[in-house]
C-alpha cells in the first residue's frame, strides 16, 4: 500500500476581503535581474527576461475558509500527502477508486461548507459580479442571463503551455509552481516548436505578447518570439497570468490524495469553491503560496483582462491599418478563466454548468483566438 504523510491542516481566513489600493503603473521595461519564481535554466543566459506588472486598480479577492477543530472535518479531506515513486501501473483502477468516492468527497465538502467558516454569499457575489451564477452547494458555475461577452478593440490569441512531466501521467495538481518537473519536456519543448509553426503560417504578428511568469508557459512562447522582431517593451511577464495556486496540493500527484478528499472535486465534479487548506512551500526558496479556487482564478483574470485592454490602448495604432493583436502564453485554469469570460466556455455535457478542467481545458500548445476585434479599419484591414 502507498505511504502516505499527513501533514498539518492550516487555518484559513474566514472572511472574504476586497482589498483595493491605486498605485502608478509600473514602466515596462526588460529585466535585469533574475525573476524569484523561476529556477535557472541551461540556456537562461540566451533568454531576454522582461518586466513583470501589476494592475494599478489591483482588488485582490480573498475567499478563505477555517476549520476550527481539527474534528470538524475529516482530516483526509484537508490535508496534504506526500508522493510515492512515480509509476503508471494500477492508474486505471486508482483513477476508479477515487470516482467512486465521490459520495465521501461530496459530504467532507458538505461538512466544510457547514462549518461556518466559508463566506458561501461572498463567493456567490463574486462570481454575480462577473455575470455568472454559482451554486455553492455543488460548487458548480454557469453563465447568467445578464452575462455578456466583452467586446474588444484588439483580436486576442492565447496559447497553453507545452506538455511537461507534471501533466503526464501519473499526474499532479500543477499550479503555480517551477520546480524542475514543471519545466517542458521533450514534448512539450516540440510542441512549442509546432505552435511557433501554426502561428507563423497564419501569419499572425501580434503586437503584444504576455507570458505567465513560470517557465514552462514562457518558454513556450519564446519559441514564437524567436521569430518575430517584436521590441522587448512588447513583451510582457504578468504575475497575473500565471496558472492557479492549488496551495499544498500543488505538484501533488492525484493518485495519492486520499479517496475521500474534497481535492478530488475540483477534476471530477468541476467545483469552483474547493480550494487547499494550507500554502505550497517552495522547495528552493521556502516561499508560501497559499492556494486559491477557481472562483478567484477567475476574479483575478477579470483584473488582468482590464489591464490588458488599457495597456494596449496605449499602444500605438499598426501600420497597416489592422486592428491590434494579442497573444497570452499560459495555461490550463488560467486559460479556461479567460475562456469563460470571454464568452468560449463550454457546458458540460447534459448540463448547464460549466466545466473547466479535464476535457473542458485547451490542448497543449495549441493557439486559439478567443476574440475577434469589435472592428477592422477598412480597406487595409487583414484576416487572418
Amino acid at each position: 500500500s502507498q505511504t502516505r504523510v499527513v501533514r498539518e491542516a492550516h487555518r484559513l481566513h474566514s472572511e472574504l476581503l476586497y482589498q483595493s489600493h491605486s498605485s502608478a503603473r509600473a514602466p515596462r521595461t526588460p529585466l535585469t535581474g533574475a525573476n524569484p519564481r523561476r529556477r535557472p535554466h541551461s540556456s537562461d543566459s540566451a533568454r531576454p527576461r522582461y518586466a513583470t506588472t501589476t494592475h494599478p486598480r489591483r482588488a485582490l479577492l480573498v475567499v478563505a475558509a477555517a476549520v476550527g477543530r481539527a474534528h470538524a472535518l475529516s482530516a483526509s479531506a484537508m490535508a496534504s500527502y506526500a508522493n510515492t515513486a512515480k509509476t503508471a501501473d494500477g492508474l486505471e483502477a486508482r483513477y476508479e477508486a477515487i470516482k467512486a468516492a465521490m459520495p465521501a468527497q461530496e459530504a467532507n465538502y458538505a461538512a466544510w461548507l457547514k462549518s461556518g467558516t466559508i463566506n458561501c454569499d461572498g463567493y456567490v457575489a463574486c462570481a454575480n459580479a462577473l455575470g455568472l451564477d454559482l451554486d455553492v452547494a455543488s460548487g458548480h458555475i454557469a453563465y447568467a442571463k445578464s452575462f455578456a461577452p466583452p467586446t474588444l478593440d484588439f483580436e486576442l490569441w492565447y496559447c497553453r503551455h507545452g506538455k511537461t512531466t507534471g501533466n503526464t501521467e501519473p499526474r499532479v495538481y500543477q499550479g503555480y509552481v517551477d520546480e524542475p518537473s514543471n519545466a517542458l519536456n521533450d514534448v512539450g519543448r516540440g510542441q512549442a516548436t509546432d505552435a511557433a509553426d501554426k502561428l507563423q503560417a497564419l501569419g499572425l504578428d501580434p503586437d503584444l505578447f504576455v507570458l505567465s511568469p513560470l517557465a514552462r508557459a514562457a518558454d513556450t512562447g519564446r519559441a514564437f518570439l524567436a521569430r518575430t522582431k517584436v521590441p522587448a517593451d512588447r513583451v510582457l511577464e504578468w504575475e497575473a497570468a500565471a496558472e492557479m495556486r492549488f496551495g499544498d496540493w500543488d505538484n501533488m500527484m492525484v493518485k495519492d490524495m486520499p479517496d475521500d478528499s474534497i481535492c478530488h472535486l475540483f477534476y471530477l465534479g468541476q467545483n469552483a469553491v474547493v480550494k487547499s487548506a494550507g500554502p505550497y512551500v517552495d522547495p528552493a526558496t521556502g516561499a508560501h503560496v497559499s492556494g486559491e479556487n477557481f472562483v478567484e482564478v477567475l476574479h483575478r483574470t477579470k483584473r488582468m483582462l482590464s489591464d490588458l485592454e488599457e495597456t494596449v490602448a496605449a499602444l500605438a495604432g499598426r501600420s497597416d491599418g489592422a486592428a491590434k493583436k494579442v497573444i497570452i502564453y499560459g495555461h490550463s485554469m488560467a486559460g479556461a478563466a479567460l475562456s469563460i469570460l470571454t464568452g468560449n466556455g463550454k457546458q458540460v455535457d447534459g448540463e448547464a454548468y460549466l466545466g473547466f478542467d479535464g476535457k473542458y481545458i485547451m490542448p497543449n500548445a495549441t493557439p486559439v483566438k478567443l476574440v475577434a476585434a469589435k472592428k477592422l479599419t477598412p480597406p487595409m484591414a487583414r484576416t487572418l
